[in-house]
């Protein structure tokens, strides 16, 4: 898949290089499934980093901060059939925990 520097260290690094909706837009382009929401974000980019770090050299998983060069186009293997099956286990499996641990808590509304 093609994506750019951007979107890509944004997903391998966990630091925000570029805007958030590149964070929406290279789960979608990825994973092939429109309509990612804010909530299903965290869940996501867990489940995809081992698949990533398969496919990627290490050097794109370095936490710094990167500003140079962030709109060049760069290749990212697509995912096989196997690894979306994954995906989709680990996303599941990660979403599953994160409801499991707020679902007790209080929510306050705020006027």
């Amino acid at each position: 898949m093609k994506t750019t520097k951007g979107k890509l260290r944004n997903m391998t690094t966990g630091i925000l290089h570029t805007e958030i909706g590149h964070v929406y837009e290279f789960i979608e382009e990825y994973t092939g499934e429109k309509g990612v929401m804010t909530h299903q974000i965290p869940s996501a980019c867990r489940a995809l980093e081992p698949i990533l770090k398969t496919k990627l050299t290490a050097e794109w998983f370095t936490n710094i901060w990167d500003k140079e060069g962030l709109e060049i186009e760069v290749e990212c293997p697509d995912m096989t059939e196997d690894e979306k099956q994954e995906f989709w286990k680990s996303y599941g499996e990660y979403s599953a925990t994160m409801w499991d641990k707020i679902k007790d808590k209080t929510i306050i509304v705020i006027k």
